[in-house]
């Protein structure tokens, strides 16, 4: 019977160790999620698909450890999100060109701290602004500026180009002052 009464104590630990119950769950990070104002059919919207698809492939951290999720925002009236920089759901605004903001006082001030990120796509030597409103603050202010800070430097991968169609070559033509010679077939 001593037998059996030692051997209690071992199953209980190790029934203990193979039920979920009994392990420490995994910290979940919570996720800081970026919104980008910009000008859907402009020039640059495709490659900025690309570059927000880079970055996020390149699973971005913030200092806590949180993970930053970067999105579009969907937004019809330009003009209304554009006068007033107060809308909460603008966390990074990108325009088109510096002369794109002479149209909203609101971003005249903004502009000082604006970010030039032509570099991004492909759009050198425009300039391509982007700027994260003075209002923001905290883990969401820290997300934009990284994610603008990537957009500044990051080169975008090169692309094979496309192929071109080959067209014909004609013969050279004759020189001047040099009379055409007919050709022999002997060198």
């Amino acid at each position: 019977m001593t037998l059996q009464w030692r051997w209690k104590p071992v199953l209980l630990i190790a029934a203990c160790m193979a039920m979920p119950a009994c392990k420490a769950r995994p910290k979940v990070q919570p996720v800081v999620s970026v919104r980008i104002f910009r000008d859907m059919s402009s020039p640059y919207a495709q490659q900025l698909d690309y570059r927000i698809l880079e970055f996020q492939g390149a699973n971005p951290r913030l200092s806590s450890g949180a993970a930053i999720q970067v999105g579009g925002l969907n937004v019809g009236e330009t003009s209304s999100v554009l006068s007033n920089m107060d809308d909460p759901a603008v966390d990074i605004v990108i325009l088109d060109s510096p002369e794109d903001a002479a149209r909203f006082p609101s971003l005249q001030g903004e502009m000082a701290h604006a970010v030039n990120v032509c570099a991004a796509v492909l759009a050198c030597p425009a300039n391509v602004p982007a700027l994260v409103p003075s209002k923001l603050g905290g883990e969401k202010a820290e997300a934009a500026n990284k994610f603008v800070q990537y957009l500044a430097t990051a080169k975008p991968e090169p692309r094979a180009p496309e192929p071109q169609p080959t067209l014909p070559q004609a013969a050279p033509p004759a020189q001047t002052g040099q009379p055409a010679q007919p050709s022999t077939g002997h060198p």
